[in-house]
């Protein structure tokens, strides 16, 4: 494999690991394949491309094409004002537009077979003499209208086209035929004449003046396809079937049908009252190598055919005394729109519309979902996610419309516009969900490290406690003896195996408050204090045992007061009491280490306000030093786990005081 192609390839496995965690987007995909299969998704797919067609912009006028009708309330036969169009009067337009020499002249008028009526001849003699004339007939049920019987079948082959109309099921007009296989002839089956379309017809007889020959596709007869004369390249005239694009419903495609690329805009052919020209207001010498197509309206009500194109009977002022505004196009503008769409495909490569495969849709479909799911997949955060499904389904959107502008191709807008965030959604909620539960656990884990972290903490405080109130208080006098001179053998040996003990006893002492014994053992001996007593009894043992220790500090006082309040210790845990009896411990004896010549101890525990505060003070000779040791330092974190207040300074007259305060209502238990 080629190094470029390595890290992609491997980010899709990992995201197609990743999907296949959460199915539930393919399970989606899956279903709107079933969906649009079942034609669930047809009337939403046809209002799509009917948005797609009726926003694209405004095209030039189609000047290979003329609109002559005759409107009831412009056409007078008579002084009486009588309105009705009579066959008379119809050649006689006919003759005023033949005379121009136009291209092909189509006549959208159907022509009762059984007339009698003044003008039938004229019209008979016109279609003899005018190959370029081209009539209408109605040939699918339920109800045909033949052309008139005076007319050879030769003439009838040749020159009329069919003018049968398919609509859809919400009853717009989307497709046109090109044409279609008539009943078996004379009850011989597959003996089936093929008719051509009215609007296939007059683009047939326009080409063929440019040099363009309708033939069969080599490889698919069925298709036909206009070559022009003396070359191989030839344009293939789309084919619908039944399954095309968004049809997933519609059982009448059938025969040769092709999609209406409709001319966008209003003023899309030139449209002009047939009164015009019987008036000589304007000359017909304009209409000349034209297609001019002859059809009737009504004014006043006209048919409306509902299509994707705007008439361009409306752009002139609508008249206040109109019943019905003028809207949509009448049945000569949707000729003239299946005509032009295929001159102008031929003439100057307008696009055709056209639609992929069936399988090259799904495919499509599928990998809308699958980007769904990609993109959902490879952002960070939900938030970011929802932005970028929503940016790719525009994307998606714009893409499908400039494929239809520019080439033509119908592709399945709606499915994919549906598939592609819908997946992703489903990969947001999961991945929303994977980042949740990766987020709680992370909180977890951090929560169980300060957890250890503070465990560790205490375990170092407690170790540092127990060391620093025994054996590193014994090591200090031992050290303050030696460099006096009043070290004798025998109490070094006996301050060492003292020092071993209680080195030994540390151990057992961390051991048992780390299962939470409820015991404080004091540092000196094997004596242990029960927590779970009263504190303000407790705390007196500590200051009794505290001042039995032979201290230099110690050994000059005369009075000792002692005077501990009761305090609601309850909601105080069993490691704040340890640490409340070992500040005792070690504040006295700071006492006797370093306050030398203290006469006076006192020790007061009591309630001040909404706090406790108990208070060691002497009248010794101050603090000597601003260094804060690792005992003080312990205070004051002690003084953070209780909310409360720690100071230590020197009275002005002598002496040091202790004093740790925190709210009486404090709760760690």
């Amino acid at each position: 494999m080629l190094p470029f192609f390595k890290a992609p390839t491997r980010r899709l496995k990992r995201l197609a690991r990743k999907s296949s965690k959460w199915p539930i987007g393919y399970a989606i995909i899956a279903g709107v394949l079933l969906t649009r299969s079942l034609g669930l998704f047809t009337s939403l797919e046809l209002q799509t491309l009917d948005f797609l067609l009726q926003n694209r912009f405004s095209e030039e006028t189609d000047e290979a094409i003329v609109i002559v009708l005759f409107e009831r309330n412009t056409l007078l036969i008579n002084q009486n004002d009588h309105t009705e169009l009579t066959e008379q009067r119809i050649a006689e337009l006919l003759k005023i537009v033949l005379s121009a020499d136009p291209a092909v002249v189509g006549l959208n008028i159907f022509l009762d077979d059984q007339s009698n009526a003044p003008g039938r001849e004229q019209l008979v003699e016109l279609f003899k003499s005018h190959p370029n004339l081209i009539g209408v007939q109605k040939v699918l049920p339920p109800r045909t209208i033949d052309p008139p019987k005076e007319l050879s079948e030769a003439i009838i082959a040749q020159q009329f086209g069919m003018n049968d109309a398919p609509t859809d099921q919400d009853g717009r007009i989307r497709r046109t035929f090109l044409g279609s296989y008539l009943d078996d002839r004379d009850g011989i089956p597959d003996n089936n004449p093929f008719k051509f379309s009215f609007s296939f017809k007059l683009a047939e007889a326009y080409l063929e003046t440019q040099g363009y020959g309708l033939e069969n596709h080599p490889r698919q007869p069925d298709i036909p396809v206009f070559k022009l004369e003396d070359t191989e390249s030839f344009i293939k005239i789309p084919i619908l079937k039944l399954h095309s694009g968004g049809y997933h419903r519609e059982t009448n495609i059938s025969d040769i049908q092709s999609l209406l690329n409709f001319r966008s805009g209003s003023s899309t052919f030139q449209i002009i009252n047939a009164f015009e020209l019987f008036s000589r207001s304007l000359e017909p010498s304009f209409l000349e190598g034209k297609v001019v197509i002859v059809g009737q309206t009504d004014s006043d009500f006209p048919r409306f055919l509902p299509v994707t194109a705007s008439s361009g009977l409306i752009q002139g002022e609508i008249d206040e005394d109109a019943i019905i505004p003028r809207m949509g196009i009448v049945g000569a503008e949707l000729e003239a729109h299946s005509a032009s769409q295929l001159i102008n495909a031929v003439v100057d490569g307008r696009p055709l519309l056209h639609t992929l495969p069936p399988s090259a849709e799904i495919l499509l479909i599928i990998g809308a979902g699958l980007t769904g799911i990609c993109v959902s997949l490879s952002v960070g955060t939900s938030a970011r996610g929802a932005i970028a499904l929503l940016a790719c389904t525009v994307l998606g959107f714009l893409f499908c419309y400039w494929c239809i502008v520019q080439f033509g191709l119908w592709l399945p807008v709606t499915p994919m516009a549906i598939c592609l965030p819908l997946a992703g959604i489903t990969y947001l909620g999961f991945n929303y969900r994977s980042q949740r539960r990766a987020l709680l656990t992370q909180r977890a884990k951090l929560r169980q490290a300060n957890v250890l972290e503070a465990e560790r903490r205490k375990a170092i405080e407690r170790a540092f406690s127990a060391i620093h109130a025994g054996p590193l208080q014994r090591l200090s006098r031992l050290l303050r003896s030696a460099k006096d001179g009043n070290l004798q053998q025998d109490h070094i040996v006996q301050e060492l195996e003292s020092l071993n003990k209680e080195i030994r006893g540390v151990g057992e002492r961390l051991r048992q408050e780390a299962i939470g014994d409820v015991y404080f053992f004091y540092s000196e001996g094997d004596i242990k204090l029960d927590l779970t007593h009263p504190m303000h009894e407790v705390l007196y043992e500590v200051y009794s045992l505290a001042v039995q220790r032979k201290l230099p500090g110690f050994e000059t006082v005369k009075v000792r007061a002692v005077a501990i309040e009761p305090f609601n210790c309850k909601t105080l845990n069993l490691d704040i009491k340890r640490q409340l009896c070992w500040f005792l411990e070690e504040s006295l004896q700071n006492i006797g280490k370093h306050a030398i010549g203290t006469t006076r101890i006192q020790v007061s525990g009591k309630h001040l306000d909404e706090f406790y505060s108990l208070k060691i003070e002497d009248n010794g000779p101050g603090i000597q030093s601003s260094h804060l040791g690792e005992g003080t330092q312990s205070f004051y974190r002690l003084e953070t786990l209780l909310r409360g207040k720690f100071a230590r300074f020197s009275k002005p007259n002598g002496g040091t005081v202790c004093e740790l305060s925190w709210p009486s209502s404090f709760n760690t238990s």
